[in-house]
């Protein structure tokens, strides 16, 4: 009797067991090509960017209606870069191109990490789940004087930012506009800061064209902060 109620349990436990590992097969195989499919799409994205010049189909004249700016990182929300120099002179919201229902304004392309995503208006937890977005200024123009902020996750395994920890001054960061000119940017200098810290969005450039880099570090604590700049 013994004997069969404790094989009627490890029975049960097995069948629990199967059952487990089937589920987790199943969200790992979901997850892996969720993750295959973004970066795919990502690639191709680069690819139209890169090739595409005509506007009159794929790109809409008109601000976006909701470009979820209220995500944005609230300590700078409503600060406009200015022509002295510390960042964009654009007043308003370039054209834009959809990327997954998502307005873009471009591509950040990263030869040492071989990292390739649009650059998002929109900043909302959604969005930088796929590609990497703009915090700052409200009314970004990019490879135009001034500094752009790209934030993006680290997911510690190699997707969208996670590899920026392996970047160091010298190395070159590609940014592809609308209008299909594309800029190499030079690493300058790179630093953690805590999460609260924006000065270095909204420093002055002195007229040069600059982008600024920021994710998490990989313990979450701090943020690891790219500059680099269009070398004269």
């Amino acid at each position: 009797m013994f004997k069969s109620k404790y094989s009627t349990i490890l029975t049960i436990l097995l069948i629990i067991l199967i059952i487990a590992i089937v589920i987790i097969v199943i969200v790992l195989g979901i997850k892996t090509y969720k993750n295959y499919k973004n970066e795919k799409d990502a690639k191709a994205f680069e690819q139209a960017v890169l090739t595409d010049n005509n506007h009159s189909s794929n790109y809409d004249d008109e601000e976006p209606e909701d470009n979820n700016t209220s995500n944005q990182i609230q300590a700078i929300e409503g600060n406009d870069n200015t022509s002295s120099g510390s960042g964009s002179t654009v007043s308003n919201l370039p054209k834009v191109k959809l990327y997954k229902s998502y307005p873009t304004i471009g591509n950040i392309n990263i030869p040492k990490t071989n990292t390739s995503y649009p650059i998002l208006l929109d900043t909302s937890s959604q969005a930088l789940e796929i590609a990497v977005g703009v915090a700052y200024p409200s009314s970004p123009a990019l490879n135009q004087p001034g500094n752009v902020v790209i934030i993006g996750h680290n997911y510690r395994n190699g997707k969208l930012f996670s590899n920026n920890k392996n970047l160091t001054t010298g190395d070159v960061i590609r940014i592809t506009d609308l209008e299909g000119q594309t800029l190499t940017y030079t690493i300058y200098e790179i630093f953690t800061t805590t999460p609260t810290d924006t000065g270095y969005m909204t420093r002055n450039t002195e007229g040069k064209i600059e982008i600024s880099l920021s994710t998490c570090t990989d313990d979450g604590n701090e943020r690891l902060v790219i500059l680099a700049r269009v070398e004269e």
